[in-house]
């Protein structure tokens, strides 16, 4: 008898515990206005807050733009979100700014915070309290005499006013440098504009600055194999189509070297060079070989020697 009286007083304290767990985890909503008086045209603040479970799917309430036909919302913050440090709570606040434009009392009507706790799929609905709000007028002695209305104020100019004055002077400043800057050129008889004459560099000495370049970069010394092998075909390439009018840049291999076989006066051992070049370096952008640095340092010195035997057929 007496053990079943433990059992059921143990049954009771456990469900008691249940009950206290399941009520400390009931959401709760707030909202709160900044103070309870105003005057017309003032700005006050509505917090609105919910607090329960992590696990809540809130639907936020929506206050419309005019509350109670003369309150109205001016500014709505963001929604921000607290989690607890336990990470079993979360809290849900947004700021409202309002403001009144008529005298009186208002009762603000309950907000609505709908919500659901996972993975119960229950829709449950909590309330906020009424609030008062009292919107007062400014008062007025009525003793003092009526002073007349004040003039209009003298306010400073601000730097967007002064700004199109500047440009104006500036560009009359400008003209006037112009003119006598004219006059002066018409005096001493000199020409208006003095255009300096394009310097056009060589095909060749162009290649051959940009080779140089690159070999201070030492690309393949530090490993980047196929970047090195990529500008050293493109200055090549670049050379061939402005020095020799073969579109070399656009072409493959094969048919680059088909190209300068058809000129006659092209020298054959240059041929042989580009060729053996340009097939490396496709092997190492597209099979990813790996040269040695001797066959490196080869394809650079076989570049600089393209250049310079072409460079000498085409002078001569």
């Amino acid at each position: 008898m007496q053990s079943m009286r433990s059992v059921r007083t143990y049954a009771t304290l456990l469900l008691l515990a249940v009950l206290g767990t399941v009520s400390g985890q009931q959401p709760e909503v707030t909202a709160r206005l900044d103070t309870g008086a105003m005057l017309i045209g003032d700005h006050v603040g509505l917090t609105l807050k919910y607090s329960g479970p992590s696990a809540s799917q809130v639907i936020w309430p929506f206050l419309p733009d005019t509350i109670l036909g003369n309150i109205a919302v001016i500014g709505r913050g963001k929604i921000d979100t607290a989690l607890s440090a336990d990470k079993r709570s979360v809290t849900l606040t947004q700021q409202l700014n309002l403001t009144c434009y008529d005298s009186g009392f208002y009762t603000f009507p309950q907000i609505p915070f709908r919500y659901r706790v996972l993975p119960d799929t229950m829709q449950l609905e909590a309330m906020t309290e009424l609030m008062m709000l009292a919107v007062h007028t400014v008062k007025v002695d009525t003793t003092l005499a009526i002073k007349p209305i004040a003039g209009p104020l003298r306010v400073p100019l601000s730097f967007r006013e002064i700004l199109p004055w500047l440009l104006i002077g500036l560009l009359a400043v400008l003209v006037i440098a112009g003119v006598v800057w004219y006059i002066r050129k018409q005096r001493k008889k000199e020409p208006i504009l003095s255009l300096r004459p394009r310097v056009v560099v060589p095909p060749h000495e162009q290649a051959l600055r940009e080779l140089e370049t690159l070999r201070l970069k030492k690309l393949w010394q530090s490993g980047k194999v196929k970047e090195y092998h990529s500008e050293l075909t493109e200055i090549l390439r670049r050379y061939i189509e402005t020095g020799f009018r073969v579109p070399a840049l656009e072409q493959t291999t094969a048919e680059i070297i088909d190209a300068l076989v058809q000129d006659p006066g092209f020298p054959r051992h240059a041929l042989d060079r580009l060729g053996n070049l340009l097939l490396l370096a496709d092997l190492v952008k597209f099979a990813k070989v790996q040269p040695l640095a001797a066959e490196n340092e080869k394809s650079f010195t076989d570049g600089v020697e393209f250049v310079n035997e072409t460079m000498q057929t085409r002078n001569a």
